[in-house]
């Protein structure tokens, strides 16, 4: 973090803080060339590009590559889910000396002025180690999010942020790393997306290592991006099974005492209530997936 205000007292373009902008992508041609099309209009002067594709095998990357020659490439050989993935980005980003690295979902498309309303409100906050913003249904022009809460209390449920908190930069819990700025010197010195989770949580885990380091998760309410969000896939097996075992995974992580007890004790009651109400309604494998996960976790 350069701590100065780039664009004031006669800076250059060249004096903007240099961002690498990581989208991660496995098998989704149409959203992933309509997210980089919009990267490609973005006013911020100083950034680069790194697609990650996760192993894709139907021939995506090729297009992708043949299409947007501007951008950089990293292939992984075999899908590594979100964590590993990035990891993968944001290891190549700050090799080649990105001052901050952006996190964007590959299913979005952004708006002009998103990513110097994310730098601005970074510089202007030197103790932000993440920096997200407002998150708009695609389809209906509604916003999804404008950050998170996540309570303990209630067994890790996290709750999203329906509408801006204030028109200046706010804190919250935490922010989706489908759009998420993260300061270098940050990443650099933490684990940033722990690798025991191979999607979900991590954003949450992110969160709490910016807080232990003193750091703040803020939002910027004028940097805005349009999200294709799935209507179901968070209900499916594979969903519930990483949300039940990334939950436990992230208790065992980082709490302790009474805060775990509460935590595994009101964990408990959702997991139960659950199963119940998937099993009432024939759906064994919502049911299944849940107990695997816990299992898991255990046994992990």
């Amino acid at each position: 973090m350069t701590g100065r205000e780039p664009g004031t007292d006669g800076t250059s373009q060249s004096d903007w803080p240099t961002v690498g902008v990581v989208v991660l992508t496995w098998e989704n041609y149409a959203e992933a060339s309509d997210c980089l099309a919009s990267l490609g209009a973005v006013s911020y002067p100083n950034f680069d590009v790194i697609v990650v594709d996760n192993g894709s095998q139907d021939g995506s990357l090729e297009r992708l590559e043949q299409e947007f020659g501007w951008c950089e490439f990293v292939r992984n050989d075999r899908n590594l889910g979100v964590t590993r993935g990035n990891n993968a980005g944001i290891e190549y980003a700050l090799d080649n000396s990105a001052e901050y690295v952006l996190l964007l979902n590959d299913d979005t498309i952004v708006t002009e002025g998103f990513l110097t309303s994310l730098v601005l409100t970074a510089e202007r906050n030197p103790d932000a180690a993440v920096v997200g913003g407002i998150n708009y249904h695609a389809s209906t022009g509604e916003i999804h999010n404008a950050g998170s809460s996540f309570s303990t209390l209630l067994g890790g449920q996290s709750f999203l942020i329906d509408e801006p908190k204030a028109d200046e930069p706010y804190q919250v819990d935490y922010v989706p790393t489908c759009l998420a700025l993260l300061d270098a010197d940050f990443v650099a010195d933490n684990e940033v997306l722990s690798e025991e989770y191979f999607f979900g949580m991590e954003d949450v885990d992110l969160a709490v290592q910016a807080r232990e380091a003193g750091k703040e998760v803020l939002v910027a309410p004028d940097s805005e991006i349009f999200h294709r969000l799935g209507s179901t896939s968070d209900k499916s097996p594979f969903a519930v099974y990483h949300r039940t075992r990334n939950r436990l995974q992230f208790a065992k992580r980082h709490l302790m005492g009474y805060e775990r007890r509460v935590f595994l004790g009101t964990f408990a009651l959702w997991l139960v209530a659950s199963c119940l109400w998937w099993l009432l309604h024939s759906d064994r494998r919502r049911a299944s997936a849940a107990l695997k996960g816990m299992t898991d976790a255990r046994a992990g």
